[in-house]
């Protein structure tokens, strides 16, 4: 996010890194990137030492497989992985109400121009490792009616100051929106378990860090057994020739787009104060509802 949380101080933070993971830390900066999570940076006697995260509760993922993720990350043995690291009672995260702290050692570098060359080869890498237990499992957590929960949400006052602004675009696009939840729903029939595998989840340049010379998935908050189209429909979303199921990349694109949707409008149907998290989320709602899906020009 890319303002601080109300209700989080920096000696909050503080408190949580030295009972659980690093007693020297004596500084934090909450650092303005990404999106949905806050971030900061800790540090000792001037050097940055640690990235902590503190992570929402929410439809895509609970305290527990943010728990079980982290620590199947951790331990997939694979040299592209930035992991979290464990507490040092055990275990990745620390609940903190709904939401649950985690870190990560602080990686000098810098994120890449573009995406870098070899992800194909990252991904088959991930795809190709023995699932492990306790794993978490994908589940759509998109609903067939969504088209009729958005008309709903419509019938709602939307007075914060972007709530006009985001009401209209909903309401523009509320058919074609139904239209794709009914497509999602008949493509998430196809899905096999029996093919599942360890996916990242959002592995695209967003997620991607270079640092030593290579280049680095980070974020792995999202990490579930699922198709491996999870993880390729972002290769063919940037133009790569990958071998790939097209229904399953059409599933995942309407996935995403549809969960952003109806994140991003209840967002803003919500109080909010226009701030540049809001912003974001406007932004985020216009392209999710106008841009091409992945494969289409």
């Amino acid at each position: 996010m890319l303002e601080p949380p109300d209700d989080v101080s920096d000696n909050d933070v503080l408190a949580v890194v030295r009972a659980h993971w690093e007693p020297r830390a004596d500084a934090v900066e909450h650092l303005p990137v990404g999106w949905g999570a806050h971030h900061w940076r800790v540090d000792a006697h001037g050097v940055p030492l640690l990235f902590a995260t503190l992570d929402p509760a929410s439809p895509r993922h609970t305290a527990e497989t943010l728990e079980s993720a982290y620590a199947t990350a951790a331990g997939l043995g694979l040299d592209f992985v930035w992991p979290s690291l464990p507490r040092t009672d055990g275990g990745y995260t620390v609940p903190a109400g709904a939401r649950s702290w985690s870190v990560t050692r602080w990686l000098p570098g810098h994120p890449p121009d573009r995406s870098a060359p070899d992800l194909s080869g990252m991904l088959a890498r991930l795809h190709a490792v023995a699932t492990p237990a306790g794993a978490p499992v994908w589940t759509s957590v998109v609903d067939a009616d969504l088209g009729d929960r958005l008309r709903d949400l419509l019938q709602q006052d939307w007075t914060g100051p972007l709530g006009p602004a985001a009401r209209g675009l909903v309401a523009d696009h509320l058919a074609q929106v139904g239209g794709w939840a009914r497509e999602h729903a008949r493509l998430l029939d196809l899905a096999d378990p029996a093919t599942y595998v360890v996916t990242h989840g959002e592995p695209g340049v967003h997620n991607q860090w270079v640092a030593g010379g290579r280049t680095w998935l980070l974020d792995w908050e999202t990490l579930l057994l699922a198709p491996r189209e999870r993880d390729l429909a972002t290769l063919v979303h940037e133009g790569r020739d990958v071998d790939h199921d097209p229904a399953m990349v059409r599933l995942f694109d309407l996935e995403w787009r549809l969960s952003e949707i109806w994140a991003f409008g209840t967002w803003l149907q919500g109080p909010h104060t226009g701030d540049a998290d809001d912003r974001t989320a406007l932004g985020g709602l216009t392209e999710e509802l106008t841009r091409p899906h992945f494969g289409e020009h």
